[in-house]
């Protein structure tokens, strides 16, 4: 079965609908963090979406070339 395309803007937008903020008190408290902290985390990951859903080519990533040592 083929991939179907999905624009970027509904990828984010239903993940971002899907990661709401709800009973993250309880896990405030099982891992003892703050709600600022998980605040935070929760805008910085709301924010990278974008980045982390963008359609990328299929296949091998390419290699950075490495630097060779002078030949002397």
């Amino acid at each position: 079965m083929p991939r179907r395309k999905i624009d970027l803007e509904v990828k984010v937008e239903f993940m971002r609908e899907g990661l709401r903020l709800i009973g993250v008190g309880d896990l405030i408290r099982k891992y003892g963090v703050s709600e600022r902290s998980a605040y935070n985390w929760y805008s910085k990951v709301l924010d990278a979406l974008p980045d982390i859903l963008a359609d990328e080519k299929p296949g091998r990533k390419p290699q950075p070339k490495a630097e060779s040592a002078p030949p002397f």
